[in-house]
């Protein structure tokens, strides 16, 4: 570098000027980085040059800025690139220490960007700017990293005191275009996001739930970090490997399938066994193999013992997600079991679980399928049972039990109960802790009553089994139906002893083929010779015609997609009803078959009618006019009565719920109900400073003396005819902030099973899982088929379902109110 009366020439831009004899050494570092810029050359200045539009504002993206104090001149100095590549800027040595060339806006006085800044009036910071697209110097010290706080705010700092001037940032880069800093923080860049998805729980807490099986971590946006959800993606079982591979060209350029995850191969190959019921042996069928082969020659093909592990820790995996769901619960479950005896004769116990999950959804879900060996006594039985309640950690949910009527079933109630209430986890002392299978109270009693009309039906029987022996018998009464113009879609089916609704669809069929059984009867005389006289007709239609109403209710208590307990009440009286009718029937024999089934109908009525009313009244439909409605018809001098002992069992029960919510009981955890953020940034804007009322409000009704459940029964019901089609969980949860813990009470009761259908079901599973060919397996893989199925499908129906009729369709069954009328609904 110069001496120092030689940097100060440097100082001034005009060419008569005479500079003084000293210059600062600040100036002097300033004229020895010009003078290495200017021998890089244009071709570099031509990369790194800033391009600016035409209007003067910036177009390039970054800029760079560096700040050099001068205590002797407040003037900008501007050292701009040349804008245009096809004409250079003219270049001078004068002024220079080392008399190597300037460029032409050094010495026309700064006349560039930052000057004509100033010259529009534009205010300009107290330091000398120099802006250019020189690179930093090899040993310049590194600048100091400072903090995010510190930088954001020297971003400002520098945002407010340099216009918008063009080129790039030399010390402090910033892009013009950038995003603000709350948008860029709630931009989730990890990859990970795609497996995870930001869910906001009740309680306003946010939560990272996987994609895949549903766990859920605690999340915040500015506290955690993506390190442990990636973990967990790389040990998650349900996550699917290798998926974003697509097609590719093999080396003759054809398309070939995409490589194939070998993880997600055998997790689905488990599940396919689990939902269609295929043997373990399945994978090593040959033709199967060679299927996979043709689809994809990497295919890895897998042995049945591999199968039968992969299904176990299929079942293992649905088994936690379950036992997570039932743990976070906010209400109580109430639970079906019931024993099944396998084609080995091997005992095996199923306990299903009932309940509404936190969306307000009816659930029922087969929880254990265990073999159980013999004795098959009560207290075996409940042993089992409480270790099973025990695994999955819902001891303290218990609301009720439905067992059928079996003489061992009421010692195991009596042991389940005292044992749960040594801790106190039922309501009201297990008071509505047993309910009796209303299914098979429906089939005892009828069953009772064909035993006593004993032979009356012998010849129809008779006359249907001879016309279903062989098949020339068949099509000769074909032409007898021909003969007699009958016209029906269902054929002749034959009753089981063990199933008396099947008598009911013998009848009723057998009914309808009445005139071509007498046509019969005249071409075959030699070989038909049961056949009924018009008087066994006659009492064969009275008997189908009694017995129609316990085949429609027994039909719709019997579906594996049962109602909520809500219209079990009605459905319970309508039979209760009807015998009481029937008392004096015009029949004899009918009237001898009601005596027995009224008395035995009597005492499981006075059980269950208690339980079903409370479910009743909480159908905003109904409430307590349908409870006084059915009690006032069967007896209207008790009515009242039995409606204040209803009255009292709710108030009690609704006391419970309202202690154990103060006791943060896991029965009355809140469920999701309807979002209020709509109303919370609209309308109740308006309302920010009514808290005053509010409480008011609040206060008057505590003092009014109304609980939620007297306010409920107050209410008028809702319109019936503008209701009919109303699905009661969805009001209950549009209105669960109004009632609060009623709402949880109403859950819980409409929870409850009115029959054991849900494992019998079950059994119907088993019979398939476990069969003459397939009845080796281990029980703790037999638990492992049925329950995955039925966590993973659910209670649908197979399509080699037992078939009523043989079209393989089964006829729509009248109504109640038809059959009682005498008349039936037209298909």
């Amino acid at each position: 570098m110069g001496s120092r009366s030689q940097s100060e020439d440097q100082s001034t831009f005009d060419p008569n000027y005479s500079p003084p004899n000293t210059v600062d050494f600040a100036t002097q570092e300033v004229l020895a980085a010009l003078a290495a810029e200017a021998e890089v050359g244009d071709h570099i200045a031509s990369q790194e040059a800033g391009v600016t539009h035409a209007d003067g504002k910036q177009k390039g993206s970054r800029k760079r800025l560096i700040s050099l104090v001068d205590d002797t001149d407040d003037s900008d100095v501007e050292i701009s690139q040349p804008t245009q590549k096809t004409k250079p800027r003219r270049q001078t040595s004068f002024g220079t220490a080392t008399g190597k060339p300037m460029l032409q806006s050094t010495i026309d006085g700064g006349v560039g960007s930052s000057a004509q800044v100033c010259s529009k009036g534009k205010s300009v910071p107290m330091k000398s700017v120099i802006r250019g697209g020189r690179r930093k110097s090899p040993t310049k010290p590194k600048k100091k990293k400072v903090s995010p706080t510190q930088s954001q705010k020297k971003k400002e700092k520098v945002a407010e005191d340099i216009p918008e001037l063009g080129d790039e940032l030399d010390e402090e880069e910033f892009d013009v275009d950038e995003i603000g800093e709350e948008e860029r923080e709630e931009r989730q860049k990890s990859d990970v996001w795609k497996d995870f998805k930001v869910v906001e729980k009740p309680n306003g807490k946010l939560k990272a739930a996987c994609n895949h099986c549903k766990r859920e971590y605690a999340w915040q946006s500015h506290s955690h970090g993506t390190s442990g959800l990636r973990r967990h993606r790389e040990r998650c079982k349900m996550y699917p490997r290798n998926r974003g591979r697509q097609q590719q060209l093999n080396i003759e350029g054809k398309v070939v399938s995409r490589k194939y995850d070998h993880t997600v191969f055998r997790q689905m190959v488990a599940k396919t066994i689990v939902q269609h019921d295929l043997p373990y042996s399945y994978v090593e069928y040959e033709r199967v193999r060679d299927t996979w082969k043709y689809l994809n020659a990497d295919v890895q093909t897998i042995c049945r013992n591999t199968a039968r592990a992969d299904v176990y820790r299929l079942y293992e995996s649905e088994r936690d997600t379950l036992k997570r769901e039932l743990a976070t619960l906010p209400g109580r479950v109430s639970f079906t079991s019931d024993l099944w005896t396998s084609v080995k004769r091997e005992g095996y116990m199923c306990v299903t679980a009932h309940y509404i999950d936190r969306n307000w959804k009816l659930n029922s879900k087969i929880l254990t399928f265990c073999a159980l060996p013999p004795p098959h006594t009560g207290m075996s039985i409940a042993v089992q049972l409480l270790t099973s309640l025990k695994e999955w950690g819902i001891d303290k949910k218990v609301f009720s039990v439905t067992l059928d009527n079996a003489t061992s079933n009421d010692s195991i109630q009596d042991i389940v109960k005292s044992q749960l209430n040594l801790n106190d986890d039922l309501l009201c002392g297990g008071e509505f802790f047993h309910v009796r299978c209303a299914a098979h109270i429906l089939n005892l009693i009828v069953q009772d009553g064909l035993k006593v009309i004993g032979d009356s039906l012998q010849k129809v029987r008779e006359s249907v089994k001879y016309v279903l022996g062989s098949e020339s018998r068949e099509q000769l009464f074909q032409k007898c139906v021909d003969a007699a113009g009958v016209v029906e879609s269902g054929w002749l089916i034959l009753d089981v002893s063990t199933r008396w609704n099947s008598t009911y669809y013998m009848l009723e069929r057998a009914l309808k083929y009445r005139k071509a059984f007498v046509k019969l009867e005249t071409f075959d005389k030699k070989g038909y010779k049961t056949a009924p006289t018009d008087e066994e007709w006659t009492r064969a239609a009275n008997i189908c015609d009694f017995l129609g109403p316990f085949a429609v209710i027994t039909s719709l208590m019997s579906g594996s997609n049962y109602p909520t307990a809500n219209l079990y009440f009605y459905q319970v009286w309508l039979i209760h009803d009807w015998l009481r009718r029937n008392e004096e029937s015009a029949d004899e024999i009918v009237r001898y078959m009601v005596r027995p089934m009224k008395e035995k109908f009597d005492k499981y009525w006075d059980e269950v009618s208690g339980v079903f009313a409370m479910a009743a009244v909480f159908d905003p439909r109904f409430k307590l006019s349908i409870v006084e409605c059915c009690l006032g018809k069967l007896d209207i001098s008790t009515r009242d009565a039995k409606v204040k002992n209803l009255r009292d069992k709710l108030s009690i029960l609704f006391e419970t719920y309202d202690k154990n919510s103060k006791n943060n009981s896991p029965s009355t955890e809140p469920r999701d109900t309807v979002p209020q953020k709509a109303c919370a940034t609209g309308s109740m804007g308006l309302f920010g400073n009514y808290n005053d009322f509010f409480a008011f409000r609040k206060v008057s009704g505590i003092v009014s003396g109304k609980t939620p459940l007297e306010a409920y029964l107050e209410e008028p019901p809702l319109d019936i005819t503008n209701f009919q089609s109303l699905d009661i969980l969805d009001w209950w949860k549009d209105n669960a902030h109004r009632y609060g813990d009623l709402a949880a009470m109403a859950c819980d009761l409409l929870s409850i099973p009115i029959t054991t259908v849900a494992s019998e079901s079950s059994f119907s599973i088993g019979s398939r899982v476990l069969n003459k060919y397939r009845s080796r397996l281990l029980p703790k893989n037999v638990q492992a088929l049925i329950c995955t199925r039925n966590w993973i499908k659910g209670y649908e129906s197979y399509a080699h379902d037992e078939e009523i009729d043989g079209d393989g369709e089964e006829e729509k069954l009248p109504t109640f109110e038809s059959i009682v009328d005498g008349e039936d609904e037209d298909e």
